[in-house]
């Protein structure tokens, strides 16, 4: 029979969790939401693409797909974030449009 040393086991500590840890933890288990991009008639394509890889991080090639997209069809999912990171990353791409002038529009939906 195996006998536990509940000695050696009172010694092994839990390993310790930072804040970073806790934060990419509770985003884990937080809700994802979609970031919507809608077409308007004034904001150019060379415009869409360049918010979707300087603020969404996209490959140019999925960048000008997503912008395709919204021409075509009126709209496009961009992205699905926790909700913190998806209204941050739609604040920071209005905010661009709107220095450059143009109505470039978002919404967010619960995934």
């Amino acid at each position: 029979m195996n006998l536990i040393n509940f000695q050696a086991a009172a010694a092994v500590s839990e390993p310790e969790v930072t804040e970073e840890q806790l934060v990419e933890k509770d985003e884990a288990l937080e809700k994802r939401w979609k970031i919507i991009a809608h077409d308007d008639p004034v904001t150019t394509m060379e415009f869409v693409v360049r918010v979707m890889v300087q603020v969404f991080k996209k490959p140019v090639v999925f960048a000008e797909a997503i912008m395709w997209q919204v021409h075509n069809e009126g709209m496009s999912v961009v992205d699905v974030l926790p909700k913190p990171e998806a209204e941050l990353r739609v604040r920071k791409a209005t905010l661009a449009a709107r220095l450059e002038g143009f109505p470039f529009r978002f919404t967010l939906e619960p995934e």
